[in-house]
Formats: structure tokens, sequence, C-alpha cells
């Protein structure tokens, strides 16, 4: 079974894509077999950073669009990327004919079907369980799509900029997954939130930081020490389909700091599985499955 890890975060521009693209092929390169499920279906950023805009395409690449709107599963449209190791199912938006796709209207006409579809398509897919991670990439919305991407998880993790309207957001964000935990899914758990974008003015940034130490202590929800410097390269990484792992030596900012988030984020798993694992020799309710060794 795949560790499922949805990235989610209420507002956009916070570099959740980047972050979801950037985790995975360390994953990727650390040996796990990982996908990325873009699930942010009106922009299909991962999509594009990854593979490239298949929508544009004079040939139809089918995605999970496809797949939802008209039925079939997961493994129709799993595919492999440029990068061992490294798989996506991606997002089309826009059909046969041209027009966008609008999945948030087509779930929510499913009522609760919709809720757990993204659910039901990842259990019933044998290439995603043959993962050992997979990363849900959401739209910058608390909708649908994104309690259904929290439903099918087994973690969420948030990043976070150092900016007003950011942190603004984060409480709603840590919210609502907190909620389908309690309400939906007892097996999510948080990872955490980690600052994606740091802001590089020393005031504003102290001041932010302070402020999310004081979140966590609140509400429980683990800070990453790590945090992912504001770089230009960034910027320009996704029309060459490459990672900053692919065009600058380790010992640059935001390639040294990628590595030592999914340490971090590894070493996360670990301890709270470790301690599921404990807790559940003196419960006799029912634990979460057995995972493959991280």
């Amino acid at each position: 079974m795949p560790r499922i890890i949805s990235v989610t975060g209420q507002k956009g521009g916070i570099g959740k894509t980047t972050s979801t693209v950037h985790i995975a092929s360390r994953l990727a390169d650390l040996g796990f077999k990982t996908c990325i499920i873009d699930f942010d279906t009106t922009q299909s950023n991962a999509t594009r950073s990854v593979i490239g805009p298949i929508w544009e395409q004079s040939e139809k690449v089918r995605g999970i669009c496809d797949i939802m709107a008209n039925g079939g599963g997961l493994d129709e449209v799993f595919y492999a990327t440029g990068r061992e190791n490294l798989y996506i199912i991606p997002s089309e938006k826009k059909d046969a004919r041209g027009s966008n796709y609008n999945i948030e209207a087509l779930l929510n006409q499913l009522g609760l079907e919709g809720f757990n579809l993204l659910k039901d398509l990842i259990t019933e897919s044998k290439e995603l369980n043959s993962c050992h991670f997979v990363l849900i990439d959401n739209a910058p919305s608390l909708g649908i799509t994104t309690v259904g991407s929290l439903l099918a998880a087994d973690y969420f993790i948030i990043p976070v900029q150092t900016s007003d309207l950011s942190m603004e957001s984060i409480g709603d964000t840590i919210t609502a997954g907190l909620k389908v935990k309690r309400m939906q899914n007892p097996y999510l758990e948080s990872l955490g939130f980690f600052v994606a974008s740091m802001d590089k003015r020393p005031k504003m940034s102290k001041k932010a930081i302070v402020e999310l130490g004081e979140l966590s202590n609140k509400t429980g929800v683990h800070f990453f020490e790590t945090m992912i410097p504001i770089s230009s390269k960034f910027g320009f990484l996704p029309r060459d389909k490459k990672t900053i792992f692919d065009v600058t030596k380790t010992s640059e900012r935001g390639h040294r700091e990628y590595l030592s988030l999914v340490d971090e984020i590894l070493e996360r798993i670990k301890e709270i599985e470790t301690s599921e694992a404990k807790s559940s020799k003196t419960k006799t309710t029912k634990t979460r499955a057995p995972r493959k060794e991280a």
C-alpha cells in the first residue's frame, strides 16, 4: 500500500505545485516508486511541470478529468515521466471539444459519491497500490476536490508563504484537514506545515516565523524546520520540465533545502507510524494497514 499525501493550501501562489513536484522527485531519486496525482483540474500546473501541457497536443491524451467524467480506472492514465521511479496521473484540463472540464461541479452533482470518488479510484488502481508514495496536488481552495483528496489521503501537508494573506489562510486549511479527520477519515494524519517561499525581508520573516510557531503550539500541528527560500530559478523550471535538482548544485539555495525537507518528511512519517504501532498494541480498534518501509 502507498502512503498517500495530500498537498493542500487554500491560497494560490504559495508554492504548492512546486513543492509537490520537488518532494515527489526527491522521493523518486531515493528509490521510492512515486506518483503525482494532479487534482488541480482547473490549472493543471503539476502536469505542465512534469510532462508538459497535454491539452495542447494534437492527439488527445487522457487524464483524470476524462476518467471522472466518462468512467474508467486510473491505471488507464498512469504515465511514466522522464525521471526514474516518478509517475503522474495528469489533469488534461480540456475535453476533446476543447471545453474546460468542471470537475468541481461534476463531483457536487454526484453528492456523497463525488466526495469519495478519488478515494475509490485510488483503491481500485493496481499501479497506485504498487507505489511507495502518492502525492496529490490540489486546487487552491477548500472545495469538494480538496475534501475528496483529504478523504483519500493518509497524510496532509501544508505549504505556506511568510506573507500576510498566506498566513491568514493556513488556519482555515488546518481546520479543514482536522475536521475531515474527526468526521470522515480517522486515518488521516497531519504531517504539518512548512515555509515554501521564504520572504527575503528579515523583519517580515522573523515575525511570520514566530506566528507560525505559535500556531503550531496552539493547534498541535507540526512546523517543519526546513524553509524553502524564494528563488527566481523555480519560475523557469516548468517550461523545461526540470526540477531544482536538475539545474543547480547540492550546495545552492533551494536545492539543499528540498533535500532537507524530504528528510524531515520521512522522519515525521516514521515518527507517526511508530507511535501508531505502539498505540495499536494497547488497543483493539482497527489500525492502519502495514506499509512498506520509508
